[in-house]
Parts: C-alpha cells; sequence; structure tokens
C-alpha cells in the first residue's frame, strides 16, 4: 500500500510527459516531406518551361507573369539559356532544390505550373 501512491505518480508524469512532450521526429519528417514535394514541384516546372520552349514559346510570354515563387523566373531564364534537354535539365533542378531545401524559396511552385501550362 506504501508503493501504490508513488507507483500512481510516477505513471501519471510519463503519461504527462508522453502526452505534452513535444514530438520532434514527427516535426523533421513534416519538414522533409515539405522539402521533397516542393522539390517535385520544381522539377515539374522546370519540365514544363523546357518543354514550352521546344514549342517556342517566346521569354516575354513569362516576364508577364507576377510568379509567387521566387525560384520561377530563375528556372524560366534559364531553360532559355542552356542546351540542356529534358530529363536531364529538370533533374537537375530537383537536386538544386534538395541541396538548398530552404522552403521559402521554392514554394508556390504548384500555382506556377498551372500559370505556365496554359
Amino acid at each position: 500500500m506504501k508503493n501504490t501512491l508513488p507507483s500512481i505518480s510516477v505513471i501519471l508524469g510519463c503519461t504527462l510527459l508522453t502526452v505534452f512532450a513535444p514530438n520532434k521526429p514527427s516535426a523533421g519528417s513534416h519538414k522533409l516531406e515539405i522539402t521533397i514535394k516542393n522539390c517535385d514541384f520544381a522539377k515539374k516546372f522546370a519540365h514544363t518551361v523546357i518543354e514550352k520552349r521546344k514549342a517556342f514559346r517566346p521569354l516575354s510570354f513569362y516576364q508577364k507573369i507576377d510568379f509567387a515563387s521566387p525560384v520561377a523566373m530563375e528556372i524560366i531564364l534559364e531553360a532559355y539559356d542552356t542546351d540542356h534537354t529534358e530529363p536531364n535539365f529538370s533533374n537537375d533542378w530537383f537536386e538544386k532544390c534538395k541541396e538548398n531545401s530552404c522552403n521559402g524559396f521554392w514554394a508556390n511552385l504548384e500555382s506556377a505550373i498551372k500559370l505556365v501550362s496554359e
């Protein structure tokens, strides 16, 4: 009977720590998931731009668009200034994204894909 109160206190304390402790592995995996998603969009965007360049879309078409993504115009300018072909061009941008995984820089490319796919 003497050990009941300390045992209950230990169990209750462990339970509270488990429930209310921050879940860092989950946060890290969420950040990785966002990074991979953004890099996939960078690859799709680069693929779309290089394909539209092959279809003789002028660079001036893109200069009229206000992209929410900071990297969109960089991808476009490189697409018009390179001799890379698919899939090398889009794979290079995927790798650049993985190396520089600052999510804000690579964000909003999903909406940019829709703008240039028309």
